[in-house]
């Protein structure tokens, strides 16, 4: 459910779904990808203790 919810509301999750989706990717596979995605920026921003900022 995180990953639909970033894929409806962050832009740029959106954007790299879209664009997962636009190169064939399958959409379970495409949000398996979000998913990892997202698994990356919440660890890079616990180990840099940092909150997260939307850049637009």
């Amino acid at each position: 459910m995180p990953t639909m919810v970033a894929i409806q509301h962050n832009t740029k999750i959106k954007a790299y779904y879209e664009r997962l989706k636009a190169n064939g990717k399958h959409t379970t596979v495409a949000q398996v990808a979000v998913m990892r995605k997202l698994l990356v920026i919440a660890h890079s921003l616990y180990k840099s203790e940092e909150m997260y900022k939307e850049k637009l």
